[in-house]
């Protein structure tokens, strides 16, 4: 494979990783050298802090959302979990769609950005959070909470005087994506 790097991924790797994701052998080795650049430990794993060390990471308001992403299971990600993640971002081309990098692939990633307690339901603290992120303090709370009001409506969620918790469904998140091109804009090129 041509790279010291590269070449610690073995050919069945690196055949079966782009079965799972689509992405070429070319772009899987692309993808294992930045790997290996981020892992500045040498442990094989990426931990928080190695991500929040990519430049283009910093001018993203939802940063901490997206990194948080990768840590969805554990507190370190390998370099198949690294880029079957990545894989979400693919374009979606008829010789290559993935369990990933199709529609319900890139819904459920949005879904998990605004699960900040990853409790597989999204909570009006879940979309303060999310939106807090996205504005920073440039919205009145009051305003805020319109916003959150409204995208809950939005959901179908039932809104209840009486204090009972309201949430959002990963089917009620889906639903309300359902006229929005989310197959281009969770896409950028590999």
């Amino acid at each position: 494979m041509g790279s010291k790097t590269s070449s610690l991924l073995r050919p069945d790797e690196v055949q079966a990783l782009s079965e799972k994701t689509g992405f070429t052998t070319r772009q899987i080795v692309r993808l294992y050298n930045r790997f290996a650049c981020l892992d500045k430990s040498r442990s094989g794993f990426l931990r928080r802090e190695d991500l929040q060390n990519i430049p283009e990471f910093s001018v993203n308001p939802l940063c901490n959302r997206v990194i948080e992403a990768f840590f969805w299971e554990s507190d370190e990600v390998n370099f198949t979990q690294f880029a079957t993640l990545l894989s979400t971002f693919r374009p979606i081309r008829t010789k290559t769609v993935t369990e990933f990098n199709d529609r319900d692939g890139k819904v459920k990633f949005l879904f998990k950005l605004y699960d900040v307690d990853k409790d597989g339901k999204l909570s009006k603290e879940d979309f303060h959070e999310v939106l807090t992120g996205l504005v920073g303090g440039t919205v009145q709370d009051k305003e805020m909470e319109k916003v959150i009001k409204r995208a809950i409506d939005e959901a179908g969620a039932d809104i209840h005087d009486d204090g009972a918790e309201i949430f959002v469904t990963f089917d009620q998140f889906k639903k309300t994506l359902d006229h929005v091109d989310v197959e281009t804009r969770l896409s950028m090129p590999f």
